[in-house]
């Protein structure tokens, strides 16, 4: 590993110093001896690659270990609202104390909190490596490619290009898919993973994103002969893209490992030297209680963890549906990205933290922004916070996840605006996100046991004047309560039956 930062490093400098050490010098001789140099240095990366290759193919080939499959783990298991709850003045007035009171008793934060130093200083190690792999791949020249397809990916066409080769999987015993991933390695498919990287950072994929690249160009490529030998190809782009992705038998199928930094539901998953791995897969696991892996050394994994967040668009080409919402004497018109819904709609399910801080699509939100403050501009700010509430209270058909899908579905905001209807959690979201652009609040979500709602820091320092209500106070800053869920309701009421109920905070 110290081989292969070095000559990370060096092909860093490399890259700073060129067009300075070329404008300084313009002799060939200087300028052959540099390429020549830099030269020794990528062949000195591809011989570490070679090496952590035939590594790694050792651990592929060598009996795997046995271990416990545990089923998917449950999201919120406590029953929603079948139909939203009618505000009632009266008997809400009366419990506003309990309500406050109870809300003020040291409200716990999303896990995530408590070392979010530590995960901000492991995603810029894993952009570096990033980066550099990227800049190690971004020479390699088409000309070596003998073939190239094209991948449809949620609407975007991409052109990728490889050497042409079949490949087929005899059996699924560790010699088998080592010799299989020796076969893959010794192809020269650069070619292939400079395109799906280069189109990674085009699209402004994130991680997830990325690993449908991966699924979508194995199942593309007709040189693969069975679904396992599919599973193995795409378990070797991931790997060499630099992601601790691992391969695993359960009884005579491969499926794919996942070590994901959020939590994930309704996905079996295993626990591997204290660290969990989801099993990713289309076969039906249920009834199956043992799997077969390996165990690999720290030095062969160069980003421990998969994470689901959404930190920067995805830029997809924009088939757009149109909707309009007309509520609380406010019509809001626009068009939602149905490929943006479609990739979602492969987004694995998971904590409720990833559809809450996800970046939306800009073009959606410059029309929800344009057409409700021009509509709210003019309204004092406590009217127009009730009446943005009041749109999302009356605009949106209430349905639970289990009646409308069938399982657990929280939304990315888009969704809310294509499906025909959205429960708490969704709407929580949608508020929240809006509120936070149209107005600049910082916003955090509630996540009561079967239920969800927002709130809003309007404390007096920030606002000037104090806002009665129910509210959450977190860092001597006092967050209002605002349920999109509780018909009718204004700014500070909680709906009764999260009255004595703590919610898990979710920081925005």
């Amino acid at each position: 590993m110290k081989k292969y930062c070095r000559t990370l490093i060096y092909l860093f400098l490399l890259n700073c110093f060129s067009m300075e050490l070329v404008a300084q010098n313009n002799n060939s001789s200087e300028e052959d001896e540099f390429a020549d140099f830099r030269k020794e240095l990528q062949n000195e990366y591809d011989d570490f690659r070679k090496e952590i290759n035939t590594e790694y193919i050792s651990f592929l080939s060598k009996a795997w270990q046995e271990y416990r499959l545990f089923q998917g783990k449950s999201p919120d298991e406590f029953p929603k609202p079948l139909s939203p709850v009618l505000f009632q003045e009266e008997k809400n007035e009366r419990e506003m104390a309990l309500v406050n009171a109870e809300m003020q008793k040291g409200i716990p934060t999303d896990s995530g909190q408590a070392d979010r130093q530590a995960e901000k200083l492991e995603e810029k190690k894993e952009k570096e490596v990033e980066r550099h792999l990227a800049a190690l791949l971004k020479n390699v020249s088409v000309e070596a490619a003998t073939a190239s397809f094209r991948c449809d990916y949620f609407g975007a066409e991409l052109r990728l290009h490889y050497q042409q080769r079949s490949f087929h999987l005899s059996t699924v015993a560790e010699r088998s898919v080592g010799n299989l991933w020796k076969d893959i390695a010794d192809s020269r498919f650069s070619i292939l993973l400079a395109d799906m990287i280069r189109y990674k950072k085009e699209i402004q994929m994130n991680d997830w994103a990325y690993f449908l690249l991966a699924e979508k160009v194995a199942a593309r490529l007709s040189t693969l002969q069975s679904e396992d030998c599919r599973t193995v190809f795409q378990h070797f782009l991931l790997v060499q893209s630099g992601y601790d992705v691992r391969l695993a038998r359960v009884d005579r199928f491969l499926v794919l490992l996942l070590p994901v930094r959020e939590e994930v539901y309704g996905r079996p998953y295993l626990t591997v030297d204290g660290k969990q791995y989801y099993v990713i897969s289309k076969k039906n696991l249920k009834g199956y209680s043992s799997i077969y892996t390996y165990k690999l050394p720290d030095r062969l994994i160069l980003k421990p963890y998969l994470s689901l967040m959404i930190d920067k668009e995805l830029l997809l080409p924009v088939q757009p549906k149109p909707f309009c919402i007309k509520a609380a004497g406010l019509e809001v018109k626009g068009e939602v990205n149905v490929n943006k819904i479609r990739f979602y709609q492969e987004y694995l399910s998971c904590e409720l933290a990833v559809y809450a801080r996800a970046v939306p699509d800009k073009r959606l939100g410059e029309q929800l922004v344009h057409s409700l403050s021009a509509q709210l501009r003019e309204k004092p700010r406590m009217e127009a916070l009730n009446r943005l509430l009041s749109w999302v209270q009356q605009g949106f058909r209430y349905q639970t996840d289990s009646e409308q899908f069938g399982y657990e579905k929280p939304f990315f905001v888009e969704e809310n605006f294509y499906y025909p209807a959205c429960d708490c959690e969704d709407r929580s979201i949608l508020f929240a996100c809006l509120v936070n652009r149209l107005f600049g609040y910082e916003t955090v979500l509630l996540d009561y046991p079967g239920h969800a709602a927002a709130a809003v820091c309007m404390d007096q320092a920030a606002t000037g004047e104090e806002i009665k209500g129910a509210y959450v106070q977190l860092k001597g800053k006092k967050y209002i309560v605002c349920d999109p869920t509780y018909m009718n309701a204004e700014v500070g009421r909680v709906i009764p039956s999260c009255k004595n109920k703590r919610p898990k905070v979710i920081r925005l």
